[in-house]
């Protein structure tokens, strides 16, 4: 079909977004004089740069330098880095890198291979737009990508178009098509989607030999790192909606925005928002407190939405996040209606700091208003908009639960770890979110095999987005570690799965499961049961099986071990050495809580500060379903070098409740497996 004469041309996306884009990408040098060029970079909010960690954490062997800023005794020293925009050299320091360190070819860079970089001196400049998507696959829509590059030996800026041609399941990390060549120094550079006009990752490499390159898409910066004092991902967010929308607001401001780039190429049309009323939104959430936990987050996207967000490769954690998950919905409710209803939710929401009343009541007028003007909504549903915005406001003004740890039950981490029968220290393994109501969301599961040692590294990921989803209201879900027999006394808590590869949080609750819970005749399973009912009824009665005042002896036999009290609560103190056939009999003998101190304790050894702990803790506790939690407060003095912890040092606990079997464990049974 061929274009009318009279028919104006057909915008080019590029031509709007390219010069944006190309303002807000910086270059990333060295600290050593000349500042070599390490890489690229791009400004996402106000004195803060996204580039990738193998750029701005390039080692001292390869710069000659070592570009570390001094720091407070005690406190890990920052790298520096200096940022090139135009023609000014901005100090810096790389804030979070994720990985800190790797192989000196980028392509040996982990995954998500991200830095955030602050600018240690404020400076007036210009942002890209982050995409606020949760996408569970990325558009085959046109992208275009920027960056710097040596040139006949100068630095040049370079752009280039390409498309997206798939996605590395097990990294997320985006393979760019070979339509136009990434060179050297691009890497760090923003790829923006010319379809929606927004970035949607980062440039990691070219891939050597072959064609094309690899990117990291922009959710992976939700692995930012989140204390009860600090959420770095929403500080730096807010910032960005705030930039854009300020800037939208400037009418007097010369320039196109984002935001006049996205309604020109159409970014918007045919949804619910237009560009200018998503960046007026975006830019009145951020001024809210940030949703008190993704699971609260995730409840008020599943209401509005009319279903749950299943399958998402990385949870929500902000406002924006939330909102991205309503575009395009298909079936349910319509997308306006869900949109307006989701302000009203973020509005009224409960704090975990004061609301700030203003805030909340600029987020009402613009649904209110964006209510009132939108084609198609009927008079019942705004006035259902007014009603359930004060129903939830009259709500939140008369609670004030205490969810004390003791007392909260959320969703909880599941880790399901299975040996290959057929393949020697391989093992599959799958990680998934069990919801109270039992329903489970997998994660992520691997059918190909890991070696052991490799577990920790291949599974921190994993586990950490399922944290990032489970923990609520200040506290950090449960961790269940459901194993076969043979691997019960596995030492996760050790394991590299915390901020900047630390151990697991030391303040997590760890149980321990079984994947082949014994058979058993119904009398024996009634009273398993029954057991288990009366340790969650009443106080516990430590039994210190394997130890009589400090003297090692061996367990009692099975009958002796079926024959004792109900509330019983079986502890080893020197079984470490043989922990996984000692607590097989304790299982098999009808129970399904224990004690063991996984460390191995020398026959020399006094031990009575144990079994007194032991006591100790299991008085507080007063019933067995507030161990885990106990256990874990345990763990985080042994951390921060309590020496009247030091007793509890590699304690852990055997917790497999009868009464809920470990999710589908039998559709993770290696074959072979009986």
């Amino acid at each position: 079909m061929t274009q009318r004469g009279d028919e104006p041309d057909p915008v080019d996306p590029a031509e709007h977004l390219l010069p944006l884009v190309g303002e807000a990408t910086v270059r990333i040098h060295g600290t050593e004089p000349g500042h070599p060029l390490y890489g690229s970079g791009f400004f996402v909010a106000p004195n803060w740069v996204l580039t990738c960690a193998h750029v701005a954490c390039r080692t001292p062997e390869e710069t000659g330098a070592d570009d570390r800023e001094e720091a407070a005794v005690g406190q890990p020293a920052a790298r520096k880095v200096t940022v090139g925009w135009g023609d000014r050299m901005l100090d810096g320091v790389v804030e979070w890198a994720e990985p800190p360190a790797a192989g000196a070819d980028a392509e040996s860079w982990p995954a998500p291979d991200l830095a955030l970089v602050r600018l240690l001196d404020a400076v007036d400049h210009p942002c890209v737009w982050l995409s606020e998507r949760t996408a569970k696959a990325y558009p085959t829509n046109q992208v275009a990508f920027s960056g710097w590059t040596l040139i006949d030996g100068a630095i040049e800026s370079y752009d280039g178009r390409c498309t997206i041609t798939g996605q590395v399941r097990t990294t997320g990390a985006l393979r760019l098509g070979n339509e136009d060549e990434v060179p050297y120094g691009v890497s760090g550079g923003p790829v923006v989607d010319l379809v929606r006009g927004e970035v949607i990752g980062v440039v990691k490499a070219r891939r050597k030999a072959r064609d094309g390159g690899l990117a990291v898409g922009i959710q992976h910066l939700r692995r930012l790192p989140r204390t009860p004092e600090d959420d770095l991902y929403h500080r730096v967010m807010s910032a960005h909606d705030l930039h854009h929308a300020d800037r939208h607001a400037f009418v007097q401001g010369a320039g196109e925005t984002w935001t006049d780039a996205q309604s020109e190429i159409g970014a918007c049309a045919g949804r619910a928002l237009t560009a200018g009323r998503r960046t007026q939104l975006l830019g009145l959430l951020a001024q809210l407190p940030p949703p008190a936990d993704t699971p609260g987050l995730m409840k008020i996207v599943a209401e509005v939405r009319g279903e749950p967000a299943l399958g998402l490769p990385h949870a929500p954690r902000t406002w924006r996040d939330g909102l991205g998950l309503l575009y395009d919905l298909r079936r349910g409710t319509t997308e306006t209606e869900a949109v307006l209803r989701f302000a009203v939710h973020a509005a009224t929401a409960d704090r975990t700091s004061p609301a700030d009343e203003a805030a909340e009541r600029a987020v009402w007028k613009w649904a209110e208003e964006a209510a009132s003007s939108a084609e198609g909504l009927s008079r019942f549903f705004r006035s259902t908009l007014v009603a359930e915005r004060l129903t939830r406001l009259r709500v939140r003004a008369t609670s004030g639960v205490d969810l004390t740890p003791a007392q909260w039950r959320g969703p909880e981490a599941l880790l399901e770890i299975v040996p290959r029968g057929w393949e020697r220290d391989l093992y599959d393994w799958r990680v998934s979110v069990v919801e109270q109501s039992g329903e489970v969301d997998c994660i992520e599961e691997e059918h190909q095999g890991t070696r052991l040692g490799a577990l920790p590294e291949r599974l921190r990921e994993p586990l950490r987005e399922a944290f990032f989803r489970c923990d609520a209201g200040g506290n950090l879900a449960t961790l269940q570690l459901a194993v076969p027999a043979a691997l019960i006394a596995l030492a996760a808590d050790d394991w590299p799965l915390g901020p900047a590869g630390g151990a697991l949080s030391a303040g997590r609750p760890l149980v321990v499961r079984r994947t082949d819970p014994p058979e058993e005749e119904r009398a024996a399973a009634a009273d398993r049961l029954a057991r288990w009912q009366a340790l969650h009824q009443q106080r516990p009665r430590p039994d210190l099986l394997d130890c009589d005042e400090g003297t090692p002896g061996p367990l009692p036999g099975d009958g002796d071990l079926r024959a004792r009290p109900r509330d019983t609560l079986p502890v080893l103190c020197r079984s470490a050495a043989t922990a996984p056939d000692a607590l097989n009999r304790i299982v098999l003998s009808g129970y399904n809580v224990a004690l063991w101190r996984r460390e191995p304790v020398e026959p020399d050894t006094v031990c009575a500060d144990f079994h007194r702990g032991v006591h100790r803790t299991v008085r507080v506790a007063k019933t067995a379903g507030r161990l885990p939690g106990l256990l874990a407060g345990l763990r985080a003095a042994v951390a921060d070098r309590v020496p009247e912890s030091y007793w509890s040092a590699g304690l852990t606990i055997l917790y497999d409740d009868p009464t809920r079997p470990v999710p589908g464990a039998d559709e993770l049974e290696a074959p072979g497996d009986t």
